[in-house]
């Protein structure tokens, strides 16, 4: 999946892709941009490309499983300074999410680059 969505943004190196791990080792992931995404229709989370415009060095972003993240999980993701961001309402999938949010990146960068 991610060599697809790499060969479709025309990158030639790849991005990481972690494997799933702990809330708590979160923590440790420090980029200049950290961001949770959280698409619960209460939430007024800003789109991701609010923090792209930003244009960070360094990005983390975290996607949930399928169904998105816990209200509670996203409390912990907010302590470890990780902000909500929406991916849009066309997110379906957590692959759908990877995808996306690898190509938006992309996009931005050879917007801006």
């Amino acid at each position: 999946m991610l060599l697809a969505a790499t060969k479709q943004c025309n990158r030639n190196t790849l991005v990481e892709l972690e494997p799933v791990i702990p809330l708590k080792k979160l923590s440790n992931y420090k980029s200049e941009c950290n961001l949770v995404a959280y698409e619960k229709e209460s939430d007024p989370s800003k789109h991701m490309a609010h923090y792209l415009k930003e244009n960070p060095k360094s990005i983390t972003v975290c996607i949930g499983p399928e169904g998105g993240f816990e209200e509670s999980e996203i409390q912990v993701l907010n302590e470890f300074g990780y902000k909500n961001c929406s991916l849009g309402k066309n997110i379906l999938r957590a692959e759908t999410a990877a995808c996306y949010v690898l190509s938006a990146i992309e996009y931005q960068n050879h917007v801006e680059g």
